[in-house]
Formats: structure tokens, sequence, C-alpha cells
């Protein structure tokens, strides 16, 4: 079937509750009251982007566990998608989840795209789901590639609406592209001849702080009205600005560099 049936049929799919081994999208009475489900969103990036509310009594902040860490982590970094949606509902914002779905027909040929695919849903979202119809669903779990792929993969059965969760992909993306281990760094400051440990920490947590700025630039840069930078932030920013070494001069580097290679001997790599 083409891209809008099989798309029309899995909204009609989750309303009713007609898909197996879901471990993902609630169904209750209050079902319309607590999903929205938005065609083509954000900006027409993606086929469908569904938005879970989850109500609940506890307002305090619990890192009990890495799910839970990772959720408010991802509140932090994607601050104006979460809480653009929160102001819309009048809920809290950490009550949402967003889960962005890419469609594939039978009419539809998977190909390098879809990696493309995968990797924005979680740049944007922190995740990824891939809907398959029946028959690329069949060929995805006869050649074993539901595990290769971080997407959570759910396939159509050819049955009237129902759908079946095939394999959940169930870590959140936060920030762990660009992480690094405070026993790596404290390793490479060291070789570097920064030996003092103290610093070192001082050192990685404002690496930290830097890493976590920039993602919120990326994460929210489409909506320039407002990037989620707190005021702690933008005068972390401020002070590395009026730093001396916050410009380094990249064309006498590279001058430096390749007059400190151009006579290299192939002997001297032995």
């Amino acid at each position: 079937m083409n891209e809008a049936k099989l798309k029309q049929l899995f909204i009609s799919s989750l309303r009713r509750g007609h898909i197996y081994n879901n471990q993902i999208f609630p169904v209750s009475e209050r079902f319309d009251k607590e999903v929205r489900i938005k065609e083509e969103g954000y900006f027409g990036k993606f086929d469908l982007v569904i938005s879970i509310i989850n109500r609940r009594d506890d307002s305090n902040i619990k890192f009990d566990s890495v799910e839970a860490y990772d959720n408010y982590s991802n509140l932090l970094m994607r601050t104006n998608l979460i809480t653009e949606l929160a102001r819309n509902e009048k809920c809290r914002a950490d009550w949402i989840t967003f889960f962005p779905i890419e469609i594939k027909s039978d009419d539809d040929v998977l190909d390098r795209r879809l990696a493309n695919q995968v990797l924005d849903a979680i740049l944007s979202f922190g995740r990824s789901v891939i809907l398959l119809d029946e028959r690329h669903s069949n060929r995805a779990v006869k050649r074993g590639i539901l595990q290769l792929i971080p997407a959570t993969w759910i396939g159509y059965t050819g049955n009237d609406d129902y759908f079946e969760i095939l394999s959940v992909f169930d870590r959140l993306i936060t920030n762990s592209f660009f992480s690094m281990s405070k026993t790596t760094l404290a390793k490479l400051l060291a070789r570097g001849g920064l030996e003092n440990e103290n610093r070192v920490d001082r050192i990685q947590r404002c690496l930290d702080t830097v890493q976590r700025i920039i993602q919120k630039l990326a994460f929210n840069q489409l909506n320039s009205e407002n990037l989620g930078i707190t005021q702690e932030e933008t005068e972390f920013i401020q002070s590395l600005a009026m730093h001396k070494a916050a410009s380094f001069p990249s064309k006498k580097r590279l001058m430096e560099l390749i007059s400190e290679t151009s006579n290299s001997k192939i002997t001297e790599y032995f």
C-alpha cells in the first residue's frame, strides 16, 4: 500500500489499541487527552510525531535510574521543543515524551536515506521509531537488521489495522555522542603536562558546560526566539569571551603544523 494509507492505518491502530507487544504507546480512556498525533511534524521533517503526556503527582526530581537521569537531561537539552508543547497543553514539561516516526510503505525503497532519517530523529528528539509495511517488516525480521540500527521498529501485520512492535531501542540519546569520562580526560591532560587532579575536575566541569551549551544551540536552533540558555550559562560564555586564549589563530597553527611535519623521515615512525 502507499504511505498515506499505511499512516492512517497506524493512527487507527493507536486509537483502538491494536498494537501487539505494545510497550510504548498508552491505551486508556484518556487517550485523546494524553496523546497528540501530528502528521508531517517538526516542520515537515518527520512523517508522524507522537507526543505522549504522562500525568503524575510526584514533582520531585529523582535521579533514581539511568532512564530518569536521561529524561531530565533530555529536558535540559531540548528545552524549547518540550516547553512549547507544555505551554499549549497546560502541563508540566517533565510529563512529555516525543516519538518521531518514519514510515516506509512497501512502495518505498529502503536505502541509505534511512540512516540519515534515524540520525535526524535522534538529534531532534533523542530517539527514533521506524514503521514498516508488511513486506518490509518480514524482510527486516528475516535478515536480522532490527538490532543494527538504534531505533524502535514497528511492523504492519497485514491484518486490518493491526501492527506489532518488533524491536525496542529503549535508550534516550541525550549527550552520549560527545561525552568523555573523567579518567580518559585526566590521562589525556597528563600527557599534555597537566597532572593536577583538582584542576582536571575543574576542566571537566568547564568542558561539560561548553558541551551542554553547544547541544542546546544545536537542538533548539529552529526556535531562535528562545535557545534555552540560562543566565549562568550566559555568564559563562561571557567569561570565555573575555579570556585572552578564547581565540586561537588557526592559520598560524596550520603553518606551524605543516612546518613541523615537512621534513619528517619515514624512519621516524619506527
